[in-house]
């Protein structure tokens, strides 16, 4: 998982809702909707699970120590979502502790390895590599109007996130492309994969007018490689685009440091898949199987 900087949080609780209306400029869907479609559950399988549970963030300090604001900033968007949102005042531990004292059934939290939504009575997890690629696939493919046929380049393709985007891409029907640098991995895994394995990222780029750019490279998608119809969809911090670039691919640019991973991960964790059908939170007891 990328370290994110306090600078690229800082004003994402204060922009929600400008977020949101850049979203359905782009795509026709709302931050809440884009989730929705990516984990396939309704508007009412989602408020119906809502109001049934708390979420309760609380920070983690192994490691690199806790992003002043992450927290926070994750109880915000996930409030934004129409979540109860429980902000612990312990960390590690104890913030845990505290979570399950007070009846939480979602927890969300990071160290530097992993960001993890986690749902104690369905005892399933949510990674938030795979819950981003998930929902910036489901983005790409509403500013798209399809992907079906569509040529798609993945920069970074071997990394968890882009590998899962890869995956996600093929099962859209996507011609798909990848690039890494680890170019070893990248040819391992598409052993078993029908996807075309770039070499040169140069020459890749002037072929792609689709790209997904999971790399955490900064300033490789330069302005001599937009076009009219260029589509971005860049969930790798640092954004991989030059200042000019950015300026000529904006409006068809999905692009953000927490949203869409944060909403995609609550959508997936409230579900709960069984036998083809998706059940969702309230009623749990009555639709658990039992255990001897």
């Amino acid at each position: 998982m990328t370290r994110l900087r306090e600078e690229d949080i800082h004003s994402i609780a204060g922009s929600l809702k400008d977020y949101d209306a850049s979203l359905v400029r782009k795509t026709g869907h709302t931050l809440k909707q884009i989730a929705m479609r990516a984990a396939s559950i309704s508007e009412e399988e989602m408020g119906s699970a809502l109001v049934s549970c708390t979420i309760a963030v609380f920070p983690i300090t192994w490691g690199q120590g806790v992003l002043k604001g992450f927290a926070e900033t994750v109880g915000n968007i996930l409030s934004h979502l129409g979540a109860n949102v429980l902000q612990t005042t312990q960390t590690d531990l104890g913030g845990l502790a505290e979570a399950v004292e007070k009846r939480a059934t979602l927890l969300f939290c990071a160290d530097d390895d992993r960001f993890v939504a986690l749902n104690l009575p369905l005892k399933k997890v949510v990674d938030n590599a795979e819950a981003t690629a998930k929902g910036y696939v489901e983005a790409l493919e509403l500013m798209a109007g399809g992907l079906d046929g569509r040529k798609v380049l993945v920069i970074g393709g071997a990394g968890h996130l882009g590998w899962k985007a890869v995956t996600l891409l093929e099962e859209k029907g996507a011609k798909v492309s990848a690039f890494d640098i680890n170019q070893g991995k990248l040819g391992s895994f598409a052993k078993s994969h029908p996807i075309v394995v770039e070499r040169n990222i140069e020459e890749s780029l002037r072929q792609y007018s689709i790209l997904f750019d999971a790399s955490p490279a900064a300033d490789i998608i330069r302005a001599e490689h937009i076009r009219p119809e260029t589509l971005v969809a860049a969930p790798g911090i640092p954004l991989g685009l030059t200042k000019e670039a950015y300026d000529l691919v904006k409006d068809r640019l999905i692009h953000d440091p927490l949203q869409i991973g944060i909403a995609t991960m609550l959508a997936e964790a409230i579900t709960y898949p069984r036998e083809g059908i998706a059940r969702y939170m309230p009623g749990w007891s009555a639709r658990l199987p039992h255990e001897d």
